[in-house]
């Protein structure tokens, strides 16, 4: 198991996952929550169901990392490290193993022993915690909810936040009495969690997003757009440059801007899908506009409309059809 110093380590370059196994009503969701509240770093959480009722199966999953950059992903969460299963029932209908690396943690609420569970999951690769948290949350909070109790055993496990943290947490979602007997049953799960490790560690860096790169500020387009807006205009780097992309063709009207009505209020510039609109600087160091692109302008007719001061008309580009001159 790995030491409280050497998971912070592995938390400013890698994203750790994590995934709920739930039924509803059991509080899967909370749970995932509560991780994100309690951990001192980045963290986003998201459910997964569908219209379920009380006692379906759902899912819940979360993301930690000291690097905010590694937990910008609201995708299903198919590659844990530490997965929680807050009912036994769940090994038998859902896969819950699904996607865990060799090396990581799967933690059940249930009386079985690693070997039982082993057979049930098909893996002997995992390091393996139970906790009888359906007994915890009978004796100490009444009912069958078995969230809070699941996540002291994901503290005793994996490190990711303290006690004192978790109860933080707690304390700002729950009040009274209600907080205070969670914050009891934490404690008691920690302290009586079995523990089967295989001496393996999973590799948190294989399952770890890599930090945002669709998008690079230097990419050509970005800093050399043309009035087009949407083509690159570099052709030693893209062989077909804009002025050749004729698309003002493709619309069956003109539209035609007056200099004398336009209030330079600019809102068919902004209106525009295709940054058809010219503007242009003045001396006073303000934008105006100054015409509209007709070899771009799809007379998609989005200006005219929008135009509070009736500044820009159409003219259909097509004249009126001719009878057919006899031979």
């Amino acid at each position: 198991m790995l030491t409280p110093e050497q998971v912070k380590n592995i938390l400013k370059e890698n994203c750790i996952n994590l995934r709920f196994h739930a039924r509803g009503g059991q509080g899967g969701v909370t749970a995932s929550n509560l991780c994100v509240e309690a951990f001192y770093g980045y963290g986003v959480c998201q459910p997964r169901f569908g219209a379920e009722r009380m006692g379906s199966p759902t899912e819940s999953y979360v993301r930690l990392s000291a690097d905010y950059n590694l937990v910008r992903d609201n995708s299903a969460v198919y590659a844990p490290h530490f997965v929680s299963v807050l009912d036994p029932s769940l090994l038998t209908e859902v896969d819950v193993t699904a996607g865990v690396p060799h090396g990581g943690w799967l933690i059940v609420n249930t009386t079985m022993n690693q070997l039982e569970i082993q057979d049930i999951v098909k893996r002997k690769d995992l390091n393996i915690a139970t906790i009888d948290a359906t007994r915890i949350a009978f004796d100490i909070l009444g009912r069958n909810i078995t969230n809070t109790i699941i996540l002291g055993a994901l503290v005793r496990v994996s490190h990711l936040v303290t006690l004192d943290e978790l109860a933080d947490a707690i304390l700002k979602r729950f009040k009274g009495a209600i907080a205070g007997k969670n914050v009891e049953a934490i404690k008691q799960a920690i302290e009586e969690t079995c523990l089967y490790e295989t001496g393996n560690d999973p590799d948190f860096s294989e399952n770890t997003k890599v930090p945002y790169q669709q998008v690079s500020l230097g990419l050509p387009g970005y800093q050399e757009l043309d009035i087009a807006g949407v083509w690159y205009c570099d052709e030693d780097v893209i062989e077909v440059g804009s002025d050749q992309v004729i698309t003002g063709s493709w619309g069956e009207y003109d539209m035609i801007w007056d200099e004398e009505k336009c209030t330079d209020c600019a809102q068919c510039w902004f209106i525009c899908p295709d940054f058809a609109i010219l503007r242009k600087k003045g001396e006073d160091g303000l934008w105006h506009m100054s015409g509209i692109d007709t070899i771009h302008c799809k007379s998609c007719q989005n200006c005219l409309e929008i135009c509070p001061v009736q500044a820009i008309s159409k003219k259909l580009k097509q004249s009126p059809a001719s009878c057919a001159t006899p031979e």
